[in-house]
């Protein structure tokens, strides 16, 4: 980030679990560690699984300190723990150049991606050099403004700001350039710098404000000066009265001096970090205005569409904006204050003293999962079958579809049969496989879709499980001389699909329907049966009966 003074510029227990009531739809699950045999559970406890060493519970949520210090005060607990969720393994896009893109694996953006991947709704004004269409961002870049030449074309002629565009926003996972941060979200350009990227303060006071005036959630500033100014602290209060969080670079002169407008107290300022999680030698620091860092090298296109090194705190700044945008992503949207909690308190805690010592290196991760943004979420997850149908008639292994969705992510998907828990599915498409053989009548099935802040919704549904046969019975059998007959009936709640004559182990003659009579020659010892079979493909079979000749 080049500066020049007056101007901006850039640079073992056994429990049945009956099915929850109304109740569990708010309920905590809980692990709870065994010694030996847990004489009774709490009666608010339900049990939902066992394993070696150690039980499952839903507690109410209301009731989980009082239910955890019941359980703990018996000696055959041997803990009490909540029932950690853990997430899809990492995601790695197919991009050419995401391989080179160290910060994302170090701000544990891929694993952030296994919860979100941003949101069309939220908007990133990028106020710089502009913005050019490139492949990787033109479906996203939204109509913006230029305020160096006055008018609707805020095309790059610089660069600069189509590399930090690249960084928050452009498109992963589709074989061309980069993995941008936030890959749905969309990009606001605002064009403050002219070529050469130098601006005055005047247009990037108006180029905020025109920002928040179009619903900006993030406004990234990748730019800087050394002089503080009331024209961008009054722009920037009204960024802010206006719902967007104003994100700055602190500046590349390895200087601990404030840089504006990152050192104004209502904005993020960001400084660079290495792959070691050190400080860049050129980047600006100050425990008392740098709020945040982020990897300082991030490879991004340039206007002509090659992957270069894009370096500087002008890098760091669009890595904090793209990680703010995922946050913003989530529902209920937190705000502003809410976002900016959640990335420094989260942050991995660096060495050196060179910014705030409650902060630290971003981790997306970790923000997701922080309490500022879970703390928010009260609305329950959504759950519904997919398959089986109700009332449906299934038997065997049956295919167990859902549908299962929620703002902020869910976490897991419990299926539960006749009120045991028979398997959890932590990543979509979330599905179970039931092996129902040996069940038969009516069934309960639930699943029960817990999100990452713990809210729980459940779904219900009824099935008939027919694992049996038909009931065959033999109503008549007779000979003359070298020729047997034996008549049978079958009878099936699925219904009986047909019969089938077995001689001497041998299948020799089938017919449709559910009674009929079947003829056999004896001219040498023949052992004979009688297959029925219901419309589900069970089947059952008479008793054998030998004719000698």
């Amino acid at each position: 980030m080049r500066f020049l003074a007056a101007v901006l510029v850039t640079g073992g227990l056994t429990l049945a679990a009956p099915l929850p009531s109304a109740a569990a739809e708010t309920a905590v699950p809980l692990v709870v560690g065994v010694r030996g045999t847990v004489a009774e559970l709490p009666a608010a406890a339900v049990a939902t699984g066992t394993q070696a060493g150690a039980i499952t519970v839903d507690v109410p949520r209301g009731r989980v300190t009082e239910v955890a210090e019941e359980l703990r005060s018996d000696p055959a607990v041997a803990y009490v723990e909540p029932d950690h969720v853990a997430h899809a393994a990492a995601i790695t896009p197919n991009d050419p150049s995401y391989a080179t893109q160290w910060g994302l694996a170090r701000g544990r953006v891929d694993a952030a991606w296994g919860v979100t991947r941003g949101s069309s709704s939220v908007t990133v004004a990028v106020v710089d050099t502009g913005v050019k269409k490139l492949p990787d961002l033109a479906a996203r870049v939204l109509p913006g403004h230029d305020f160096v030449n006055d008018d609707a074309d805020a095309t790059d002629d610089d660069g600069h700001g189509t590399m930090a565009a690249g960084v928050i926003a452009g498109t992963a996972n589709n074989r061309i350039g980069i993995a941008g941060i936030c890959w749905t979200c969309k990009i606001l350009p605002v064009k403050v710098l002219g070529k050469g990227g130098s601006g005055s303060y005047s247009d990037i006071a108006a180029g905020i404000r025109y920002a928040a005036d179009r619903g900006a959630d993030i406004i990234n500033l990748s730019l800087g000066g050394d002089a503080d100014s009331r024209l961008l602290r009054d722009a920037v209060a009204y960024a802010a009265g206006k719902g967007s969080l104003v994100i700055a670079a602190a500046g590349n002169a390895g200087s601990s001096a404030a840089h504006y407008p990152a050192a104004i107290p209502s904005v993020l300022a960001v400084g660079a970090s290495t792959a070691a999680d050190t400080r860049y030698s050129w980047s600006n620091h100050g425990a008392s205005w740098v709020d945040i860092a982020a990897p300082g090298c991030n490879p991004a296109q340039n206007l002509a569409g090659a992957v270069v090194d894009f370096c500087g705190t002008s890098s760091a700044t669009p890595f904090v904006a793209g990680v703010a945008a995922l946050l913003a992503s989530t529902r209920p949207a937190p705000d502003p204050a809410r976002i900016r909690q959640a990335l420094t308190v989260s942050a991995a805690k660096l060495t050196g003293g060179w910014l705030a010592a409650t902060s630290g290196r971003v981790d997306a991760a970790a923000a997701l999962n922080s309490s500022a943004i879970l703390a928010v979420d009260t609305a329950e997850p959504v759950v519904a079958f997919r398959s089986p149908a109700a009332s449906a008639t299934v038997r065997g292994y049956v295919t167990v579809g859902v549908a299962a969705s929620d703002d902020t992510g869910i976490a897991k998907v419990q299926m539960l049969a006749g009120g045991r828990l028979l398997g959890t599915d932590t990543a979509a498409p979330f599905a179970f496989r039931w092996a129902s053989a040996g069940v038969n009548g009516t069934t309960a099935l639930q699943l029960r879709a817990f999100d990452r802040a713990g809210n729980v919704t459940v779904a219900n549904r009824t099935v008939w499980a027919d694992n049996s046969g038909p009931a065959v019975t033999v109503t008549a059998v007779g000979r003359t001389g070298a020729r047997a007959t034996i008549s049978v009936r079958a009878t099936d709640p699925a219904g009986v699909a047909g019969l089938r004559l077995i001689v001497n182990g041998r299948v020799v003659r089938g017919v449709p329907g559910a009674a009929s009579s079947f003829a056999v020659g004896v001219t040498k010892t023949v052992r004979v049966q009688v297959e029925a079979t219901d419309r589900l493909g069970n089947a059952r079979r008479t008793p054998a009966r030998t004719w000698a000749p």
